[in-house]
């Protein structure tokens, strides 16, 4: 045993609980994968108490891990996910806990350190994606943690990404939205990363809950552009979205080009979506950090899937 670990032992720290990993995207740990376009990653872990102790929180993280020239490994975390919820735990007792983590973006951490090519990432020696999960254990300077390293999979998504800039007239990093209102305007901006024809651009707007049978995605509303509707089988109409700046379907274009297409859905009702889940009073949910109201993206590309999004936004 190393000193470090040593004074971690004699100040409390890890010995108060143990950490392990049971699932990764439904799969052990041992053979799970996260694909380079997995903008998702799900799992549970189990917390063994080994004296008595209270938990405060539950944390979660996906790491990069990389080699540098000199040899090092350094980790950056590329997703992370956080549960808070006080569990008093008495030696021996053990807790499960599923997780989520949305927002992993391996691809743009990847690009960030010169590797471009995501076909060559697959199998890279020098490459690692690590997920790690920590009990917040509380007065303990040493949360006791647990980490695994999984297989990296595949790009599936579209040669495009797809990202929410405005809602409701506002920066998405800084807009709210009221949750009572019925009706949801954004704007999405579509950048192409390779030559490719889009084909239609979709949106979802969702509530991600955390219940006491683990993480539920409600779709609230959707629009999809353009929208085709048919009787019998046969072309009646096409949709298109409001505002000066459209995209005009099928959208052919070259590496590097930028679309842009604002939307809306008028038939939101976040309050009976939350009243179905135990908030009867909507105002409620605002600020409670197990329910978030997220907008889903996603672009169709001919012959190359789909390219997916994800925002969260603040309900007021």
């Amino acid at each position: 045993m190393g000193f470090f670990d040593k004074v971690k032992k004699f100040v409390g720290g890890k010995n108060t609980a143990t950490v392990a990993i049971t699932s990764i995207n439904g799969m052990a740990p041992t053979s799970a994968v996260i694909a380079i376009s997995d903008g998702t990653v799900r799992g549970s872990m189990m917390v063994t108490a080994q004296q008595d102790c209270t938990m405060l929180a539950m944390k979660y993280d996906v790491l990069l891990r990389t080699q540098g020239a000199e040899g090092q490994w350094s980790d950056i975390s590329v997703g992370s996910g956080k549960d808070v919820a006080r569990h008093s735990m008495t030696t021996g007792q053990v807790f499960t806990q599923d997780w989520v983590i949305n927002g992993v973006d391996v691809e743009t951490y990847l690009r960030n350190q010169s590797y471009d090519d995501m076909g060559a990432v697959v199998g890279h020696p020098k490459i690692k994606l690590v997920v790690c999960c920590t009990a917040d254990v509380e007065g303990s300077p040493f949360d006791p943690n647990a980490e695994t390293e999984v297989r990296i999979g595949p790009s599936i998504a579209g040669p495009c990404k797809i990202e929410t800039t405005v809602v409701e007239g506002q920066p998405a990093a800084s807009a709210s939205f009221p949750v009572t209102d019925s009706v949801f305007k954004g704007t999405v901006v579509v950048t192409a990363k390779a030559p490719c024809v889009l084909a239609a651009t979709r949106y979802e707007l969702c509530l991600e809950l955390q219940t006491p049978n683990g993480p539920a995605d409600i779709v609230v509303a959707q629009d999809q552009h353009p929208e085709i509707k048919s009787n019998a089988g046969g072309l009646l109409g096409m949709r298109v979205s409001f505002g000066g700046t459209n995209i005009t379907f099928p959208h052919r274009m070259a590496k590097g080009d930028k679309a842009t297409q604002t939307w809306m859905v008028s038939d939101v009702d976040i309050a009976a979506k939350l009243a179905e889940h135990g908030y009867a009073d909507p105002h409620a949910a605002v600020r409670d950090p197990n329910v978030k109201l997220v907008v889903k993206s996603y672009a169709d590309v001919e012959n190359a899937g789909v390219s997916t999004g994800r925002t969260v936004v603040a309900m007021t």
